[in-house]
């Protein structure tokens, strides 16, 4: 479902906004200008070869080029390796698979926004300054994210041996455990309840009679097993102290107090933790690198902001 709502986000892309120039410098085309006479000399044979074909294989003419060519857009010449280039990067950008119809489509795409390109730089839009700003920030964008993803990301992967290593040192934050409760919110009925179960009434009866907790109560309570991060820090914290079938004094959080019976307390293994582990530790080295980055970058590079912009 991911990969077909991102591929209708793509091709809407796709449609809307074809105007945009595909050039590294706003300005005429260079790539014609630098291509060899073999290649003009193609460019100029292309009328002769062309080959008709119908309107339900593809919409442009095609004909037999250079074997490192993919289509020749007016003056501008689509090589093999642009094209590679340009469909990882979008296939990247909207996480999509394109099939083979929908290279066909994509391909189309890359012409028809070509051709707009082009006339549009004819009729001087490569000029415009509001253009060039945004050209720019596009630009910035691009450059930024591959020097992002080669001296952040990289240096951010966590192997198997720093996740078993992490594990080992933090046993304790793998565990789960099974739990029941009774939320009762007037502090001296818990008191007097809390002193009931110690007398040796059934824990299960005291919640179905007392907890205000509609959910469990009916269920004796339980909360079925669960890790830490989960319920709110004063309950978490009672829980995990507790041993197999301790029961808490009233613990106090925003919804009352809570009676605690632990029934069940498990180590979670490396191999069911290991994914988590891996994403856990590489998005705290990502925030690690990524502020040390700007710490240098700002050294580097003096900033000064207007303070009407910084209120």
């Amino acid at each position: 479902m991911r990969i077909i709502k991102s591929l209708i986000v793509f091709l809407f892309f796709c449609t809307f906004i074809s105007c945009e120039t595909t050039s590294t410098v706003i300005k005429e085309d260079v790539p014609f200008k630098e291509v060899s006479e073999k290649e003009t000399a193609t460019s100029d044979k292309l009328q002769e070869e062309i080959s008709e074909q119908t309107e339900d294989v593809i919409r442009f003419p095609t004909a037999k080029l250079e074997k490192d060519i993919v289509a020749i857009i007016g003056k501008y010449i689509l090589t093999k390796e642009k094209y590679r280039i340009i469909k990882e990067y979008m296939q990247e950008k909207y996480d999509v698979k394109l099939d083979p119809d929908q290279e066909t489509e994509f391909l189309e795409y890359l012409i028809n926004r070509k051709l707009m390109a082009l006339e549009a730089r004819e009729k001087g839009y490569a000029e415009r300054n509001d253009v060039k700003v945004k050209y720019e920030w596009d630009f910035d964008d691009i450059i930024s994210h591959d020097f992002y993803k080669e001296n952040i990301e990289k240096k951010s992967k966590v192997s198997t041996a720093e996740a078993r290593d992490y594990y080992n040192k933090n046993k304790s934050d793998f565990v789960e455990i099974k739990a029941q409760h009774i939320l009762i919110k007037n502090k001296d009925l818990a008191r007097n309840v809390y002193k009931k179960i110690m007398g040796g009434e059934n824990f299960d009866d005291m919640a179905k009679k007392y907890s205000e907790d509609e959910v469990t109560k009916s269920a004796g309570g339980n909360l079925g097993y669960f890790t830490k991060g989960v319920m709110v820090k004063e309950f978490e914290d009672v829980a995990f102290s507790l041993g197999k079938d301790q029961v808490s004094e009233p613990v106090k959080t925003i919804y009352g107090y809570h009676i605690i019976k632990v029934l069940d307390r498990r180590q979670i293994s490396f191999e069911e933790s290991k994914d988590k582990i891996i994403n856990m530790v590489q998005n705290k080295k990502l925030k690690n690198n990524f502020e040390s980055m700007l710490k240098q970058l700002k050294s580097k590079y003096k900033v000064v902001v207007n303070e009407e912009y910084k209120k």
